[in-house]
């Protein structure tokens, strides 16, 4: 699948964003610089060369593309009339927390201090990245769920194998281990392929699976 057709099966455009939104660009733009919506995640520019019998045409055009969860995000703030950042983090905060909850009482847990007593810098620092659009590449839709998927995912794959570098898993880790790696196939989105070899679904998921002599099925 070529780029543009990645792209425009898996993303939003900004038109196609705004609709579902049932707001204009101006808007969506005024919540970007209010540090309430992320920024595309992907931009591209085109220079296009049209022939026809009329001639020789050649312009620039530039298209934005979002997560398609960012939709979500976008009702959200509308629902709860959320007009300024510090509202905005608030509902980010409260998604975040239910979201890890729910990891934790289905079983996913770890040591990493960032799920327990620097979890609010570690909410704090995933809200930055989350506005500047970090996870909508590397998550599948873009929504708050998978970024607590990826980061608790990617925490308890690091804790057992010590940062992926240990030789071999022993048999009483191996369940935890294939939850969290389910955890992250669910969450991670599946790159373009000028990405997919320093993706973190590589890193995590193909490259650990083919180590560990793993199935995630």
């Amino acid at each position: 699948m070529s780029l543009l057709n990645h792209l425009n099966t898996h993303f939003y455009r900004t038109e196609e964003l705004c609709h579902a939104l049932k707001i204009d660009t101006a808007q969506l733009a005024q919540w970007q610089d209010c540090g309430l919506f992320p920024k595309p995640s992907y931009s591209i520019q085109n220079q296009i060369k049209c022939s026809s019998f009329l001639g020789l045409y050649e312009c620039e055009e530039f298209t934005d593309y979002y997560p398609r969860g960012g939709a979500h995000w976008g009702l959200d703030l509308i629902k709860h009339k959320v007009n300024n950042a510090a509202l905005a983090y608030e509902l980010f905060f409260q998604q975040y927390t239910q979201s890890l909850n729910k990891c934790q009482h289905q079983g996913f847990h770890c040591q990493d201090e960032r799920f327990s007593d620097d979890l609010c810098e570690q909410i704090q620092s995933a809200w930055q990245q989350y506005l500047c659009s970090k996870y909508g590449v590397i998550s599948q839709n873009g929504l708050v769920e998978e970024l607590v998927h990826i980061e608790l995912g990617r925490a308890i794959v690091d804790e057992i194998t010590e940062e992926r570098t240990v030789p071999s898993i022993n048999q009483q880790d191996r369940p935890a281990l294939l939850q969290a790696l389910k955890l992250l196939n669910r969450a991670f989105s599946h790159p373009v392929k000028h990405e997919r070899n320093q993706s973190l679904r590589e890193r995590y998921i193909d490259a650990l699976v083919c180590k560990y002599d793993l199935s995630i099925k």
